[in-house]
């Protein structure tokens, strides 16, 4: 599958201000997954493969309280991470290819570079 394809998938599970849940880089950032809600379940994105993760939050952006305590829609401590932006682009380094996936969820910004990029709809998750 080639990047355009990809993202065609990614455009048609509708992300603009959808609030993400969950945020996750397991086996020494090898893999990354992004879980967000959407109206019909959730929508899980998985990068496998990776090579390089930067996310990088807004030093503007005060964080009020930990992650840790945030929960799905309960104020104070409500998850402040909305998808504004998802860009999948193929690039070439040393003759290898990759796909590079730019995230905008203000206050957090997330580049991955990585050789696989899976989107799918999940069933709603029970989040406490």
């Amino acid at each position: 599958m080639n990047a355009q394809e990809i993202q065609k998938i990614i455009d048609m599970f509708y992300y603009l201000d959808a609030r993400v849940l969950s945020l996750s880089c397991d086996y020494f950032a090898d893999e990354v997954t992004l879980l967000y809600e959407d109206s019909e379940g959730n929508v899980r994105y998985i990068f496998t493969n990776c090579y390089d993760v930067s996310i990088k939050h807004s030093l503007k952006y005060d964080k009020l309280t930990s992650s840790r305590v945030m929960k799905y829609c309960q104020a104070p401590y409500q998850i402040p991470y909305y998808l504004q932006d998802v860009v999948v682009d193929e690039i070439e380094h040393e003759g290898i290819e990759f796909y590079k996936c730019k995230i905008n969820m203000f206050p957090m910004f997330v580049e991955i570079m990585c050789k696989i990029i899976n989107v799918s709809r999940v069933p709603k998750l029970k989040l406490k």
